[in-house]
């Protein structure tokens, strides 16, 4: 398998490759501006020498012979040859030194360049038209060339120590974290000197992880919970409905109705679990009038006249009806079975939330118990009788997270207990 390269790897890549480019570029730009400034000048320096020269050699005296003998130990001399041809490709330099003169001097048929190898300027006298002055050039586009070489060469150096320093201070930080990351998904706390001088995206991914890990626990604690309350729940009518068969009471009508119940109560525990399993986040939103889906659970009551609803004639919204049909049958469910009548459904109505509220007129929960409902398999038997699952309420809780919303609950003055759902409005 391919291995893949290193974020270290790759950003200090990318940054020498940048800075190289960026420096190239400079070494380019300065190469060429120093060429043309070192032309321009060397054009003006070139004309006045072969001014001074031509008004020399029209004189004879002692000074002016002396003057041009100086002239021509410094590279400038007179012939009456015409300028030879080039042997050698002509520089771009000399190039623009001879269009440069012969642009000063407004006549391109009296200037020449050539190189055979040594660069040579060649201007025709104005006094004696048969007479060249010759001036050996001088290049400096090697001498900047090779500067200009030398000074990137240095200069990558130094980039490249920079962008390796870059580099590490980017993915130190990373390295430490992925060291930790088991340590934070196992659920040990970020010590601050591990992530200390890390940048701020690091702190947040280290968080992400870290809740990410706890969200790993809880589930698999969950799942723990779920496994040992189900063999809890089906041990018990498993175990009387195999006494029954085992003593033959099944041709006994009491007996059998007793066995019927058992084995409702299994369909009964499990349709739970799986209802907990299933949190209904899949099921899609659709308008419905939440009083009609209120209607029809108390008409499905054992004791309908028990139950009253307060709330206006209609109210839409937009929920997920089997999830919020079970969420407040699992209230109902709870109030039956722990409190006492008379029972009540209210719907309060606003602007931007609503609330499906149970009531009951039971004994209440103590605040001990109510620290521990809404978890999953804690049931209020102590409080509020015996039965159930333990799930109803950890599915309301869920139900009511789905729809972007809260279970709350509590007692009620002078005697009763209330559980309510309470929904943001959706557009």
């Amino acid at each position: 398998m391919k291995r893949s390269p290193s974020t270290f790897s790759l950003i200090f890549g990318l940054l020498a490759l940048a800075l190289l480019l960026a420096l190239s570029l400079a070494s380019m730009l300065t190469t060429r501006i120093t060429v043309k400034a070192g032309s321009e000048s060397y054009s003006r320096l070139a004309i006045a020498a072969a001014f001074a020269a031509d008004e020399l050699s029209a004189r004879h005296d002692q000074d002016a012979v002396q003057t041009l003998r100086r002239l021509d130990e410094a590279g400038l001399h007179f012939s009456t040859t015409p300028p030879p041809p080039a042997t050698v490709r002509i520089s771009p330099m000399l190039r623009d030194i001879g269009l440069k003169v012969s642009q000063m001097l407004g006549d391109p048929s009296r200037v020449a360049v050539t190189q055979t190898p040594e660069p040579q300027i060649w201007i025709r006298s104005a006094h004696d038209p048969q007479r060249w002055m010759v001036l050996h050039a001088l290049s400096y586009r090697r001498q900047v060339i090779a500067s200009s070489i030398l000074v990137m060469l240095l200069a990558g150096v130094i980039v490249l120590i920079i962008a390796s320093a870059a580099a590490r201070l980017l993915t130190q930080p990373l390295e430490r974290l992925a060291a930790h990351a088991q340590g934070l998904l196992a659920g040990e706390p970020v010590v601050q000197t591990q992530l200390k001088g890390s940048p701020r995206e690091v702190h947040q991914l280290a968080w992400a992880i870290g809740q990410a890990g706890e969200r790993l626990r809880h589930a698999a604690r969950e799942r723990e919970l779920m496994l040992a309350g189900i063999s809890h729940d089906l041990r018990t009518p498993l175990a009387r409905l195999r006494l029954a068969l085992e003593l033959g009471d099944a041709n006994d009508p009491q007996r059998r109705e007793a066995m019927v119940a058992d084995l409702e109560e299994l369909d009964s525990a499990l349709e739970q679990c799986l209802a907990f399993v299933r949190d209904g986040s899949d099921e899609p939103r659709r308008d419905i009038d939440v009083i009609t889906l209120i209607g029809q659970l108390l008409a499905l009551r054992a004791q309908p006249d028990d139950w009253q609803l307060r709330g206006p004639a209609v109210f839409q919204a937009k929920v997920r009806p089997s999830l919020l049909r079970r969420a407040i049958g699992n209230l109902m469910d709870n109030a039956e079975r722990y409190g006492a009548a008379p029972f009540e459904v209210t719907l309060d109505t606003g602007d931007t939330f609503w609330c499906v509220s149970v009531i009951d007129h039971g004994a209440g929960v103590s605040a001990e118990q109510q620290e521990r409902l809404g978890r999953p398999f804690q049931r209020g038997d102590q409080a509020r009788g015996h039965g159930g699952t333990g799930l109803g309420l950890s599915i309301v809780a869920r139900a009511a997270q789905v729809h972007g919303g809260t279970l709350t609950w509590g007692n009620r003055a002078p005697r009763g207990f209330v559980a309510s759902i309470r929904i943001p409005v959706v557009a």
